[in-house]
């Protein structure tokens, strides 16, 4: 078992206090947007090894049938095939979209045909993987995801009565499935210019006179004052608003437009850092490739039920088999199973832990380890609440 000291994060989207409360840090102004806590080569926790510091990728690498095991060797390759974040946002994230694994390697063998270094902030694909996610709530957690039904949304963009907006009506009433959507998005997201269309700033006026009317209305309004002149901020009347409460899941698979609004939690994902953009943000956006890898089809949230194991032991389940995020919640000193064997990390959210899989470790909130296969069975214990990401 190893202790891992997890890079930071500090984009702007972050919270000035999430974070460093869950970890018990002084409050200095500054954003924490993510802890990353694995093994991406991009920015990878270091493993506290007998006498010596290893990045995490390298001691994967180094001992692949000991730290993973032949299971999710033979599956997945000498890689930790998940990436595990705390992510707090204090304010709205890209609307974005995450690839298939096929639409990933092509992407990827394009850009490295073209000479594309994948240290450019134009670039588009940054490894070869998809990156479907299960995002676990610590606190209530706002979000964009999925495309509403077509009527639904042409009713809410209706009834801004931004005449400019009468196009997308339309577009959205397109009977063709998902073709309504493919035009409205496509007509949208190609309105982003140096010089913003005039209704961008109409629509922000409406929202901010309406914002008490509709949860998604207030989201515009928030939108417009986050991002100025973004066209992309109608996003909220096209996508499905959701409010997760602590301990509620969601799964967001490729293909699926979302965007995280506000809250702590912790995502589990496939380990990649592939993520297309449509607006909302200051870095590199890719309209056309966003419209050929995004399912336009409408869809519901991906919420996950939670899967009994055991006594203080439940799993949330996606439908790829990179990974499983199990939740563990002992109390006064019971003992809870976590994944048998393969590669796990565990980080505690909550409470004190006790973790024990051939060696012992207390955990505090936001301390991390990660459990190779080769230590064999975990289980923890005390009272708290610790989450595990394992494949």
């Amino acid at each position: 078992m190893f202790l891992l000291d997890n890079p930071v994060r500090r984009y702007p989207w972050g919270s000035t206090s999430l974070v460093q409360q869950l970890l018990g840090r002084p409050l200095d102004g500054r954003p924490v947007a993510e802890v990353w806590i694995g093994a991406h080569p991009d920015d990878p926790s270091v493993a506290a090894a007998p006498g010596r510091r290893v990045p995490l990728d390298v001691l994967v690498a180094g001992q692949p049938e000991a730290m993973l095991g032949r299971r999710v060797l033979a599956t997945a390759g000498p890689r930790l095939p998940f990436l595990t974040k705390i992510l707090a946002a204090a304010h709205a994230l890209s609307v974005q979209v995450h690839p298939t694994a096929a639409q990933a390697e092509a992407g990827f063998a394009a850009e490295e045909r073209r000479g594309v270094r994948r240290d450019d902030p134009g670039r588009t694909y940054r490894d070869r993987s998809h990156k479907p996610e299960v995002l676990y709530a610590l606190t209530p957690f706002e979000l964009l995801s999925g495309l509403r039904e077509p009527e639904q949304a042409a009713k809410l963009v209706a009834e801004l009565e931004v005449p400019a907006l009468d196009p997308l009506v339309e577009m959205l009433r397109d009977e063709s499935p998902g073709a309504g959507h493919r035009a409205a998005l496509t007509w949208l997201l190609h309105q982003r210019g140096p010089t913003p269309a005039a209704w961008v700033g109409e629509v922000a006026r409406v929202a901010d006179e309406a914002a008490g009317t509709r949860p998604e209305v207030r989201v515009v309004r928030d939108l417009a004052r986050q991002f100025p002149g973004d066209p992309a901020l109608v996003a909220p009347l096209l996508l499905n608003f959701a409010r997760l409460e602590p301990g509620q899941a969601l799964y967001t698979g490729a293909g699926t437009l979302h965007a995280y609004l506000s809250g702590m939690a912790v995502e589990v994902m496939a380990a990649s850092d592939n993520v297309l953009r449509a607006g909302l943000t200051t870095k590199h956006v890719d309209v056309d490739e966003l419209l050929a890898v995004t399912d336009f089809t409408p869809r519901l949230t991906g919420f996950l039920r939670p899967v009994r194991v055991g006594p203080g032991a439940v799993d949330y389940v996606p439908p790829v088999p990179d990974f499983v995020l199990r939740v563990l919640t002992p109390r006064a000193g019971s003992v809870v199973t976590g994944p048998d064997d393969g590669p796990r990390v565990v980080v505690c959210t909550a409470g004190e832990v006790r973790v024990e899989a051939g060696d012992v470790r207390g955990l505090r909130p936001g301390d991390a380890v990660f459990v190779p296969d080769v230590d064999g069975p975990l289980t923890v214990s005390g009272d708290g609440t610790a989450v595990v990401a394992a494949a």
